[in-house]
């Protein structure tokens, strides 16, 4: 069984040969991986047999990148959606913002709204982009080797970044100016509606929205908000892939417990990374929701780091259960860290396919 139909299957709840893999490794993860021995020309989708491959397409409103000042760790820059933020120089991390690309509605509507246009024939998703028969080649090639996702931001981490101070000031908005809240989400889950439409349109798989809503503690707002603002846009873009009978991933961190009958109501079929340091146990959720729901990931990336003892006892005591009638794809509950070794990881990646293993499987 190939990966698209390994992914198919459990996706539907289905058993396939075995669970499935995804992970999402550190540029510096990969770098460790790379000294210890991985070869350097080689692509980790195929070396550690993940079974999915994300396709986006750049969905910021493009604006011209500009570096306006540098340190000899970091540089200050605003980048394609207008924000000035402040990154590391050859390190990951979330840049951190210094300066929004939107303050107020009015701002919203002359500087970015105009080019939340799907139609201009720079982006995939037009009419007229030149190039979608390349596109159309990449996507039939890339499903020879695995299931192909449309990789897509969400709403909440687009109007979050746009305005700035990390979730803090969206909070402050939904309770100061719900409006321009409002507005801002509509106009936003409207393009990125039609840009996931396109992509459904050349042949994608399923599609696969990273939207966090989430910190260690809970939701960052109530299910009534999340219902209100964020869940109509979230049914609207995936809305063709539904409507198509495919797949809708939401990637989420923290602990989004009491919002999952919202998600599952949205129209997702798959919840991801599932983060086992804010509390979430894939077994607990398959009891709850494992005739309505695939989850993804919740192997705890702390344990990834600590050697084969303690990592056999992670997989053995999860996923036999999450991977039980189908379901379930393997994967750490948050991107690997550069503290896992290649050993460690590739001791992983194979235990997981063992174990995961459905014996009676007549695939």
């Amino acid at each position: 069984m190939d990966s698209r139909e390994r992914v198919y299957r459990l996706l539907r709840l289905e058993e396939a040969d075995r669970i499935g893999l995804i992970d999402f490794p550190w540029p510096e993860t990969i770098e460790r991986w790379r000294q210890e021995g991985l070869p350097r020309t080689v692509s980790i989708h195929k070396y550690f047999g993940f079974d999915i491959y994300h396709l986006g397409v750049d969905v910021s409103p493009k604006f011209d990148s500009i570096v306006i000042e540098e340190g000899d760790e970091w540089v200050i820059y605003r980048d394609s959606y207008g924000v000035i933020v402040k990154s590391w120089r050859g390190k990951s991390g979330t840049p951190q913002p210094v300066e929004p690309a939107v303050k107020t509605l009015d701002d919203f509507k002359e500087h970015i709204e105009p080019l939340l246009d799907p139609e201009l024939p720079l982006r995939a998703s037009s009419r007229n982009y030149p190039f979608r028969g390349d596109l159309e080649k990449a996507v039939e090639k890339l499903q020879n080797d695995f299931f192909v996702v449309a990789s897509i931001l969400g709403p909440f981490e687009y109007v979050r970044h746009i305005v700035g101070e990390g979730v803090d000031r969206v909070l402050r908005l939904l309770y100061r100016d719900r409006q321009m809240l409002t507005y801002m989400f509509e106009r936003v889950g409207f393009f990125l509606s039609k840009v996931a439409e396109a992509l459904e349109g050349i042949g994608l798989d399923g599609i696969w929205v990273w939207d966090d809503l989430a910190y260690k503690g809970g939701p960052f707002f109530s299910p009534n908000c999340y219902r209100e603002l964020v869940m109509p846009q979230h049914a609207r873009i995936i809305g063709a892939f539904r409507k198509a009978g495919k797949p809708a991933i939401l990637h989420t961190d923290g602990n989004v417990k009491p919002l999952i009958p919202y998600f599952i109501e949205a129209g997702f079929t798959a919840l991801q990374p599932l983060e086992a340091k804010a509390g979430m146990d894939v077994r607990e959720l398959k009891a709850l929701y494992g005739d309505k729901l695939a989850f993804i990931g919740n192997i705890d990336a702390r344990v990834l780091a600590t050697g084969s003892d303690r990592i056999s006892e992670e997989v053995n005591a999860k996923v036999p259960i999450a991977a039980k009638g189908g379901g379930y794809i393997a994967g750490s509950d948050h991107s690997v860290p550069p503290d896992v070794s290649l050993d460690n990881y590739r001791f992983f990646a194979d235990l997981v396919k063992k174990v995961g293993h459905y014996r009676r499987s007549s695939a």
